[in-house]
């Protein structure tokens, strides 16, 4: 079965329309500034995690509004966040992120055994939650792979949608596929390729995801816009919603300064 991008037919103009399209909404000093906020989540969650390891070998415990402050990082958490911390215990809680800290293991094993701890009901929350903090733990390796970039179950998100607007043949099947987590990085390592290859300046680890939420926040807009011009006025702008996504909108522009 194919790729949602990689390996699929482009039609050149609107591959040139697209990037032409982003370059102008999407500048560089943009780019800069999301991925400063992007890093400075990332020594948010390395610290939290590391110190999750070091309590759950010392038998410490972390703090409840410190797990909170996490959890209201992950914007497909935050409506699951109050009865996340009120149903689960705090060993429970801190012996499945603790599972995510072990980077002797692979992402799949540490996923698999944070799935299997982490007693919630709703998988697409767990699953969202391992692969985001995982992401952020260890930004070199591993992918942003959350409900809003690709869900697995229905094929939604903006990875499709990209697709879509790109006017990619395809053959006939929908977008659901059991992708593993090494075809996900064959998919985004094909959009930096895209991106480079049509002037759109994106570095890793964190271009993927900036590029991701600026697509699913044009959805949204889009979508909004179609329903009702007049709701349309109530939505945040493009650049407010891509914080929200990325779960970057209260870090504070002061706090990178004191963090170089």
């Amino acid at each position: 079965m194919p790729y949602i991008l990689k390996n699929n037919k482009i039609d050149k103009r609107y591959e040139e329309k697209f990037f032409e399209i982003v370059r102008e909404n999407l500048p560089d000093e943009k780019i800069e500034l999301f991925n400063g906020l992007l890093r400075f989540k990332t020594e948010i969650i390395k610290e939290f995690l590391s110190d999750v390891k070091n309590a759950s070998e010392t038998g410490g415990e972390l703090e409840k509004e410190r797990l909170d402050k996490i959890l209201s990082m992950i914007f497909s958490i935050r409506r699951h966040k109050e009865k996340i911390l009120n149903d689960l215990s705090g060993e429970v809680l801190q012996n499945s992120f603790a599972i995510l800290a072990d980077n002797k293991k692979s992402a799949e094993i540490r996923i698999g055994r944070f799935l299997e701890l982490f007693s919630y009901d709703d998988v697409i929350v767990k699953r969202d939650l391992a692969l985001e903090l995982l992401h952020f733990y260890e930004p070199d390796k591993n992918i942003l792979w959350t409900s809003w970039v690709y869900r697995q179950d229905n094929g939604t998100g903006c990875l499709p949608y990209m697709a879509d607007f790109l006017k990619r043949t395809w053959d006939g099947n929908p977008y659901i596929m059991p992708f593993s987590i090494k075809e996900m990085k064959d998919e985004i390592d094909y959009l930096y390729e895209l991106s480079g290859k049509n002037g759109l300046n994106l570095e890793r680890p964190y271009g993927a995801d900036i590029l991701l939420s600026y697509m699913y926040s044009d959805y949204v807009y889009k979508m909004v816009y179609a329903e009702s011009k007049s709701l349309s006025v109530g939505v945040p702008d493009g650049f407010t919603l891509m914080k929200k996504l990325l779960g970057i909108e209260k870090i504070e522009p002061s706090k990178l300064e004191k963090s170089r």
